[in-house]
């Protein structure tokens, strides 16, 4: 298999549909379309990337949603909108609905080692999600933190001279 191949563009291309898609069921704003549908389909090509070298649906999903959170972050600030907007619709590209699927389907047919496998899949995509998020946002918020005061500490000593 290779790197770029037809599967992948199509599914890069899917996901910017997708995401234009969630963004028109949210009602969000019409002018984050476009930028919601680049956010997901670089998150897409990032976690594919990912895949690709690494093998390891965990580090995919998580490098992938620190994009999506360093991309919504900086996004709303320029865009003036709610950092969700962005970040909701940036990784749906890597919901791990298609494994909760298989897990459950295992689960019906008592397939028990299938659904744990699956489960375990699920919970590591999940976990790479949340996990990116958190440390992006919480990174993001440190710096612009620290830029805000550093800002605030020059107008400080401006106004005393």
């Amino acid at each position: 298999m290779t790197y770029f191949s037809l599967e992948f563009l199509t599914k890069a291309i899917s996901a910017f549909i997708a995401s234009l898609g969630f963004v028109i069921i949210l009602k969000e704003n019409k002018r984050h379309i476009l930028i919601s549908g680049i956010c997901a389909m670089c998150t897409y090509i990032i976690y594919y990337t990912v895949m690709y070298f690494m093998d390891s649906v965990f580090a995919a999903a998580l490098i992938s949603s620190a994009f999506t959170a360093l991309f919504s972050e900086i996004l709303a600030r320029i865009q003036k909108a709610p950092t969700l907007v962005f970040i909701i619709t940036g990784v749906i590209p890597t919901v791990p609905g298609g494994d909760l699927y298989r897990t459950m389907r295992c689960l019906i047919l008592s397939d028990f080692n299938g659904a744990l496998e699956n489960l375990l899949i699920t919970l590591e995509i999940g976990l790479g999600i949340a996990g990116g998020i958190a440390a992006m946002s919480m990174l993001f918020s440190v710096i612009m933190n620290l830029i805000k005061s550093q800002m605030l500490v020059k107008n400080t000593k401006n106004q005393h001279q």
